[in-house]
């Protein structure tokens, strides 16, 4: 999308156009105070900003419509008008907007609302190739998700007077609040680093993740339910035999083998005693009998755990003693093998050959007794990993035993539970009341059985493969590795441009994308734009990244406007007003360097023709026959934007 031509009109319906020329270098220049900066709030208007920051004075108090001409990509046309805010306002949402092949500025009769400002950005932002896209600003992040529309892309087209030689600020708006965020979550979309669906799929991605999070806690809610119930059920089965409802079964039955026996019982007639001896009046003898059995095997496995835990601590103090010793005696390997002494060492020191008063063990002695240790320090170590393997043995057999402990305290508690219920002892009447609760017990098992546990776990494969098909396409890395890629290109691009123009620092550059800043590799390290002196830099470093970036935008297609507007970058080599309008710097160094930035992009745009197109506003107004064939508009002489007719005609 270039700019063909804006337009202001008046109350009187007079029109007043810019015309330019797209795929070309445009060059506006003029004398302070004749409205050139105004085109750039113009554009910006016009692309769906909905404050107009133009400053009071002769254009506001005139204009009652803003207008501007683009063509598209598609090679349609866009007419976007804008009525100026009512009075007293700074903002509106009112816009008119039409497309056509053959389109051209309209007169003022034909200007009427016909859309608003999200709708204007929207429709012109698909002709630019603007898709639907989601920015995703993290998963814990307070930001909701961004669309990447035509406002965002216009913030990297546009540099005001106060932007271009900022060495704090390198894009348009930046100190806004909202729009740096905005600048760092939209550009790698329009560099093409990421897909327009990321946030989409990010959104899928976490909704998956916690879809699979439920599942795997229903699972663990059936599976703890299913041991829970496993337990109920051989304690329903004891209290079953104990009231004589089913036979005993034989040792250790399955799960499979008391559960038919429950149903059985379960279905029994309550009266009924036929096949169901019944030990010591209702079984609790039995019971407690079992119950005591099961205690003392407890009590025995857990003393003989204690012993083993006791051995091994004592085993670990001797162990250190026997290493502190080992190691004292370690320091013999250190002596040679003959001291010279004749073999009479038990006579005379190893370590200084005089004579001792008393014979010492001698170093053979010394060496038998530190062979010894070491051997004892093995067999120490061998038989750890036996009293491991027991200690893990005595904790299965324990848990076993508590579980049965278990099951069989909770029968006995059933019995008493069941006297206090029927408040009789008459054997039938427990044995209903014993035969409900088998019933309702059946009821949960149901409920909870393995073909559904068996169900939930295909759901959850189900579900963890479409995590895994998200994952793999949202690689955090490959992402970074593309957005990588694409800076190191354009970072290419900035150094060339920079080396052409001849700025100060020249070597390596890059953009930063996490401060949003110019980078430059000095003999001192990386420095970043607000390091680097002097406004010439500045601005050198603000046209190489935005002619880089527009390079990469225009090659490789991307949905961004083909135009870069600047206003003033010439500003630092115009200290007085005198030059300002005549146009001529004084100094020769001035001159030239006005020249290098502008032949830097005249360039810039040939190199790209007829896809790029850039407009200057400034008061540049060189001799050179390349610059003077760029000159669309020369207000000086009383030219301006807006006519003298139509303030003069209002007073």
């Amino acid at each position: 999308m270039q700019l063909i031509s804006l337009a202001v009109y008046n109350r009187d319906g007079a029109r007043r156009d810019v015309e330019f020329n797209p795929g070309r270098l445009n060059i506006v220049t003029g004398e302070s105070k004749t409205g050139k900066s105004a085109l750039l709030d113009m554009v910006e208007y016009c692309l769906g900003r909905d404050t107009i920051m133009m400053p009071v004075g002769p254009i506001t108090s005139t204009v009652v419509w803003y207008a501007a001409l683009f063509q598209l990509p598609d090679g349609a046309r866009a007419f976007v008008a804008r009525p100026a805010p009512r009075e007293g306002a700074a903002s509106t949402q009112q816009a008119m907007l039409e497309f056509g092949a053959d389109l051209e500025l309209l007169p003022f009769e034909r200007l009427t609302v016909n859309s608003d400002t999200r709708a204007l950005r929207e429709q012109i932002g698909r002709h630019l190739g603007i898709e639907e896209n989601l920015t995703d600003p993290g998963e814990f992040s307070a930001r909701s998700a961004l669309e990447a529309n035509l406002g965002h892309a216009a913030l990297l087209s546009l540099q005001g007077q106060v932007e271009i030689a900022n060495r704090n600020q390198l894009f348009h708006r930046q100190s806004e609040p909202g729009i740096e965020q905005a600048i760092k979550d939209t550009l790698p979309y329009f560099l093409g680093a990421v897909p327009r669906d990321q946030a989409l799929k990010r959104q899928q991605l976490r909704e998956a993740r916690r879809e699979l999070q439920r599942i795997r806690g229903r699972i663990e809610a059936a599976e703890a339910a299913a041991r829970s119930a496993e337990g109920e059920i051989r304690a329903l089965l004891a209290e079953a035999i104990a009231v004589g409802l089913v036979d005993p079964l034989p040792p250790e039955p399955d799960r499979a083998l008391i559960l038919t026996t429950l149903e059985v019982a379960a279905l029994q007639p309550a009266t009924s005693t036929e096949g169901a001896g019944v030990p010591d009046g209702d079984g609790r003898l039995d019971l407690q009998r079992q119950r005591q059995d099961l205690r003392d095997e407890l009590h025995a496995v857990v003393a003989e755990r204690r012993l083993l835990l006791e051995a091994e601590v004592g085993e670990r103090s001797y162990r250190g003693a026997v290493a502190t010793q080992s190691a004292r005696l370690s320091s013999l390997e250190l002596l040679p093998p003959d001291r010279g002494d004749g073999g009479n060492s038990s006579t005379h020191c190893p370590l200084c050959a005089s004579e001792l008063t008393e014979p010492d063990a001698t170093v053979e002695q010394l060496g038998d007794a530190l062979a010894t240790l070491r051997l004892q320090l093995e067999g120490i170590s061998a038989a750890q990993p036996a009293r491991r393997s027991a200690l893990a043995t005595l904790d299965e057999r324990a848990a076993v035993l508590r579980e049965e402990l278990r099951v069989v305290e909770t029968a006995l508690r059933a019995l008493v539970e069941g006297d206090r219920a029927v408040d009789s002892s008459e054997r039938d009447e427990r044995r209903e009341f014993t035969r409900g609760r088998i019933s309702a017990m059946l009821g949960v098992i149901r409920r909870v059985d393995e073909n559904e546990i068996a169900r939930l776990s295909q759901e959850a494969a189900i579900v963890g493969e479409r995590v895994d098909a998200l994952t793999a396409e949202l690689d955090d890395d490959e992402m970074a590795m593309q957005l990588d890629s694409r800076l190191l290109e354009i970072g290419r691009d900035m150094t060339d441009l920079a080396q052409t123009l001849s700025l100060e620092h020249t070597g390596p550059m890059r953009l930063d994308l996490s401060k949003l800043t110019v980078i430059t590799e000095t003999d001192q390290g990386p420095a970043p734009l607000w390091r680097v002196g002097s406004a010439e830099n500045w601005i050198g470093a603000h046209l190489v990244a935005h002619l880089g970036l527009h390079r990469y935008f225009a090659r490789h297609g991307r949905p961004v406007p083909r135009f870069l507007m600047l206003d003033q970058p010439t500003q630092a080599w115009y200290p007085s007003d005198v030059e300002e309008w005549d146009g001529v710097p004084v100094g020769d160094s001035d001159r030239e360097a006005v020249r290098a930035i502008f032949r830097l992009l005249l360039d810039a745009v040939a190199d790209l023709a007829p896809h790029f197109q850039v407009i200057v506003c400034d008061h540049a107004n060189l001799s050179e026959d390349w610059f003077q064939d760029s000159i669309v508009h020369n207000w000086r002489g009383g030219e301006k934007l807006i006519p003298a007719e139509w303030y003069e005609s209002g007073e």
